[in-house]
């Protein structure tokens, strides 16, 4: 009875050392595939979302609390980390544009990153109306709980690139051609004047319109409709 105590002993620890194999083989496996599947949608995410632009990498690290100082982000509606999030009738990639200009002037004027989601998670439906963006909400908002000072709607070219002459963000809404894109209904943002007299554009919907420097002449042959303007302490 020993004896066949000690053999049963033997083959149940062999089980057991074979069962810890076969999940470790497992779990390496496992790991490789999770590896793997991160390192791809890394590539992925790295080569930036704006309709097939190479030109722009809007990379954007949401794990991160702050930003460079001075920076302004460029956030596209198209990144895979928000794109499909629901806003107004669909999601951020096809109704978010005023939405993800607000957050590129949030996290400029705070130092902190407030991605395109994170923010429709703390607005909400606030600043929609007729389930379009509203820039003058918008303003609004950042202006109540940030202290911001804000321009309500004006039409103007001209005073738009005044205010951004003086170091105002400005959000524009857009319809015809813009660059190479042609827009029915869009926002972008006005947000620097360049030593050379350019402008600095962000375009969420478009790469190269947001690392392209514009002319005065440019800008005023754009479409531009209606303009809000923001500013906080950066100057």
């Amino acid at each position: 009875m020993k004896h066949l105590s000690a053999a049963r002993l033997k083959l149940a620890i062999a089980l057991l050392f074979g069962i810890a194999i076969g999940f470790a083989a497992w779990f390496d496996v496992t790991l490789d595939h999770v590896q793997a599947d991160s390192s791809s949608a890394a590539k992925s995410y790295e080569r930036g979302y704006s309709d097939g632009v190479q030109d722009a990498q809007p990379i954007v690290d949401k794990q991160a609390s702050t930003q460079k100082s001075g920076y302004m982000p460029l956030f596209l509606q198209k990144d895979p980390q928000w794109v499909s999030c629901a806003y107004s009738d669909e999601t951020i990639g096809t109704y978010g544009c005023g939405l993800t200009c607000a957050a590129m002037a949030l996290s400029y004027e705070n130092s902190v990153i407030v991605t395109p989601d994170l923010l429709s998670s703390l607005v909400g439906e606030a600043c929609l109306t007729d389930r379009v963006n509203d820039m003058a909400k918008f303003t609004q908002l950042l202006h109540d709980r940030y202290g911001f000072d804000r321009v309500d709607t004006f039409w103007d070219t001209d005073t738009a690139l005044g205010y951004v002459d003086d170091g105002w963000i400005v959000f524009a809404g857009v319809s015809g051609t813009l660059g190479e894109r042609n827009y029915g209904s869009h926002v972008v943002m006005l947000w620097r004047r360049n030593d050379d007299g350019t402008y600095a554009m962000r375009d969420p919907d478009d790469g190269v319109n947001s690392i392209k420097t514009w002319t005065r002449e440019e800008l005023k042959a754009v479409g531009f409709g209606s303009f809000n303007a923001l500013r906080g302490d950066k100057r």
